[in-house]
């Protein structure tokens, strides 16, 4: 009897489709797979199961190198020494298996970084002829921003790769397609594969195979994934209305958290389409439905308010409603307090502080600064270093150097590296972005 697969099922095989036809390829070396954000996962759940040699099904062996891209120069002796690493720690398993490890050349010398890897590429897959078909490098750097010299880097990889058993593997944004040029200029050796998996799609078909749809349970679920689906799209009005048949099946059942969601869910939606009184409609009801929660003495009733009249703060702030963000922000504070959530604590001070920095009202601003301060002094500091801290932190300097003068600023800088150290200063600008 044929077992029928499952929607994850289903795209698995598809991705595995993709990829043999790849490989069947002998003038190809790079895979550059075309992916939309929500098919990221699944296109990273294909290339583990596929690592995993008990669930693996393509004749190839996969490894993912995530170093990140930060030195374009050095990036293929990264990737070599990588290789190295993930072969001493698999040694052992090729022990049992009959297999003697293997060594990586020496880096030849006048030798690129490109080159440098490719040659170790090579000598693995020839150590391992056996066990694979292909060697294929999945590409997933977990930083490094410079389009230009990720472009350039790969297209000296392609250039350079001379094996047919070596193959390349990058996901390229389908919202940016920064891989275009390249795969232009060498559609032979650069494939390009839209991955079209249709995740939306997927995640109904999940919830109908799931079934119950004829109870209030099942009937939500389908609700809430078309209503995820919707506002993925941009589809607000659709949007709009299956959250509000989401809520009315909630509601009517007593679920409060599912109301809650809902609420956000079309909240998030309006916000993303540009409009943020609207979103914060859907958020002041999804505080109502968590205060009637609270009121029946359910135990989360008290964080929903909580995390509801966070969402109706960066609405506002959307908004730049200013004076009424920072007023709820401060507002909301002792709730936190109370609930002994000091990330949250500390985050309504800090953006009841930044609102009142924008509006000028910099005593006020430097009031709630120091407030917000003072919880993360109080964190531990494991907790702290996860913290938006560091912003609290630069905001407090900056203050110090409105109100003061440059000497103050010192000495709040010095009071801050005191707490958090040298390296203090967040690497990117803190939610909400930075008062002028």
């Amino acid at each position: 009897m044929t077992v029928r697969k499952n929607a994850v099922e289903r795209r698995l095989e598809l991705l595995h489709d993709q990829w043999m036809e790849f490989a069947q390829l002998p003038e190809a070396r790079l895979l550059r797979w075309v992916v939309e954000p929500d098919e990221v996962r699944m296109v990273e759940a294909f290339l583990e199961k596929e690592g995993d040699e008990r669930m693996g099904e393509c004749p190839d062996l996969f490894l993912r190198l995530d170093e990140p891209f930060d030195e374009p120069a050095r990036y293929g002796y990264a990737l070599r020494e990588a290789l190295v690493r993930m072969e001493e720690e698999s040694h052992a398993g090729l022990e049992e298996e009959g297999l003697s490890g293997w060594s990586c050349p020496p880096v030849k010398e006048g030798a690129t970084d490109v080159e440098a890897f490719l040659a170790a590429c090579d000598s693995l897959r020839s150590h391992y002829e056996r066990l694979c078909e292909h060697l294929a490098v999945v590409l997933l750097p977990v930083r490094g921003d410079d389009a230009s010299a990720w472009l350039k880097w790969l297209g000296s990889a392609v250039e350079k790769a001379r094996s047919a058993q070596v193959r390349l593997v990058v996901l390229d944004d389908v919202r940016t397609l920064v891989l275009e040029p390249l795969a232009e200029t060498q559609p032979d050796k650069v494939v390009t594969i839209p991955a079209k998996l249709e995740m939306g799609r997927a995640l109904e078909e999940l919830s109908q195979e799931a079934g119950n749809l004829d109870s209030p349970g099942g009937q939500f679920r389908e609700l809430f994934v078309r209503l995820g689906n919707a506002a993925a799209k941009r589809d607000v009005e659709r949007a709009r209305t299956l959250g509000a048949q989401a809520v009315a099946v909630a509601a009517g059942q007593g679920l409060y958290e599912l109301v809650v969601a809902a609420h956000f869910a079309v909240g998030g939606a309006l916000l993303g389409a540009g409009r943020p009184r609207e979103a914060l409609e859907q958020y002041q009801q999804a505080e109502a439905a968590a205060g009637e929660s609270a009121a029946k003495g359910q135990p989360q009733g008290a964080q929903l308010r909580l995390s509801s009249r966070m969402a109706q703060g960066a609405a506002r702030v959307t908004a730049q409603e200013y004076p009424q963000a920072a007023a709820l922000y401060e507002e909301t504070a002792p709730l936190a307090r109370e609930l002994k959530d000091a990330r949250m604590e500390l985050e309504c001070w800090r953006m009841a502080s930044w609102c009142r920095e924008v509006t000028k009202e910099l005593e006020r601003a430097w009031e709630h600064g120091q407030r917000a301060w003072e919880v993360g002094r109080a964190m531990e500091a494991g907790m702290r270093e996860t913290s938006t801290l560091p912003y609290v932190a630069e905001a407090l300097v900056r203050l110090s150097h409105e109100r003061q003068g440059e000497r103050a600023a010192r000495a709040m800088e010095s009071e801050v590296e005191s707490l958090l150290g040298s390296a203090w200063r967040p690497e990117a600008p803190a939610a909400g972005g930075q008062p002028r």
